[in-house]
């Protein structure tokens, strides 16, 4: 019988961003394809055995709509101030220095072999040392943790490179890891649909012109849980709303989960949106029945790099489609990951990331029963040596793009499939 995951911690102590194993010549375990160009030779150490506590918080903000640094916290135990940055005895002193590499996994065989998972590859921003007090107490080591981001959000930028008028979203967004010297074996960068002006040569954050080139294409980017630079083209975003889902349900014919969490409010209501594009025209869409109905609920999207006034109001156009009406929502849902009955749920909760499709039911009384489909928009991990508890944020996808022939995309009918951009 399968049995539950097991947690795993390693620390990298060598500099540069870059995850993986280093290509080393004359080094038979970093062969070509399996190697990586990297600043420096790997200096991992597993400190799996002596973790007390992790959580792991990645994901989008459902309030700004925008994806955020993805977080850490991982607790260790260290009796022997091994990970005091202060103790000159200490084996890694020297070492313990902020924006070290960090990788959590999970192990897991589910009965057809031994599977990693990873689960969030970041950098330790700082170390905070609990020492001993009590008789059941240790000292204690806290690891606090950021993903890539922080590295983006770190670079102030003017021009950039390259960033020519005419080029797709993916070019730019290339061009813009290219001034951070991002890895190139941490990109997975679609080419996008939407051209796009010349860069606007403004200061801001390198994170914040990756950003604007995110909401110009209306796609997807942030950093996934090996450590990657993902950008979703609005059609992969599309697409991914037609793959297989994961099915849940509270009657055990599915992968169980343990608990929901509903709302039915205005919060994503949007009946007046505008959208502008840099040295273009507003272009402002609103829907009457819903503003009868509900309210101004104003939204607006601007400086945004599409080269044509009608290309932002196709943007306002497909937003107001999506946002107009109240819905009930699922915002989370929760599993346990202990419980080695359930083989299928803990490979659901260790494999899913972000823009993974779930379809979700809940059986109620009479006529309140209702199936939902969703995106994980974000995934938390809450994690002990008895207990593991994994949520996924959950939101509708607001792309519904018209598929043909697909099954469920590919119906005019008004409910789900649409015609877009």
């Amino acid at each position: 019988m399968p049995g539950t995951p097991v947690l795993g911690v390693t620390i990298d102590f060598a500099n540069g961003p870059a995850f993986g194993n280093p290509l080393l010549l004359d080094d038979p375990s970093t062969p070509l394809g399996t190697g990586i160009l990297a600043d420096a030779p790997a200096d991992v150490v597993d400190v799996s055995d002596i973790a007390l506590r992790v959580s792991i918080r990645r994901g989008r903000n459902r309030v700004l709509n925008s994806f955020e640094a993805g977080s850490a916290t991982v607790v260790l135990e260290d009796e022997s101030g091994d990970y005091n940055p202060q103790n000159s005895s200490g084996p890694y002193f020297g070492k313990l220095l902020p924006l070290r590499k960090i990788r959590i996994f999970a192990d897991y065989d589910d009965g057809g072999g031994l599977e990693r998972y990873y689960l969030f590859s970041g950098y330790i921003t700082s170390f905070d040392n609990t020492f001993r007090l009590g008789l059941d107490e240790v000292s204690t080591v806290t690891f606090q943790c950021v993903d890539a981001f922080r590295l983006l959000q770190n670079v102030n930028i003017t021009t950039v490179a390259g960033s020519s008028a005419g080029q797709t979203t993916g070019a730019r967004i290339e061009n813009l890891l290219d001034l951070a010297s991002f890895p190139v074996s941490q990109r997975q960068i679609d080419v996008g649909n939407t051209l796009v002006q010349a860069d606007p040569a403004t200061d801001r954050t390198l994170l914040a012109a990756c950003q604007t080139i995110e909401q110009t294409e209306l796609g997807g980017f942030f950093i996934d849980d090996k450590g990657n630079a993902v950008f979703l083209s609005r059609d992969t975003v599309s697409l991914k709303a037609d793959q297989t889902p994961l099915l849940f349900d509270d009657t055990g014919t599915e992968i169980s989960y343990q608990s929901i969490d509903f709302a039915y409010d205005d919060t994503q209501i949007f009946n007046d949106i505008t959208v502008t594009r840099l040295n273009g025209t507003a272009q402002n869409v609103q829907s009457t029945s819903s503003i009868e109905t509900f309210f101004i609920h104003s939204g607006s999207r601007t400086g945004l790099l599409m080269q044509t006034d009608t290309e932002a109001l196709d943007q306002a156009s497909m937003l107001l489609n999506a946002r107009e009406d109240a819905l009930l929502r699922i915002d989370s849902i929760g599993l346990n990951l202990m419980d080695s009955a359930s083989s299928d749920r803990i490979v659901a909760g260790l494999e899913s990331d972000l823009f993974t499709l779930i379809n979700v039911t809940k059986t109620g009384q009479a006529t309140t029963s209702f199936n939902l489909e969703l995106f994980v928009q974000g995934i938390t991990h809450d994690i002990t040596p008895n207990t593991w508890t994994t949520r996924f944020l959950t939101a509708e996808p607001i792309i519904q793009a018209f598929i043909l022939d697909s099954t469920i995309q590919g119906l005019l009918d008004g409910t789900v499939g649409v015609l877009s951009y």
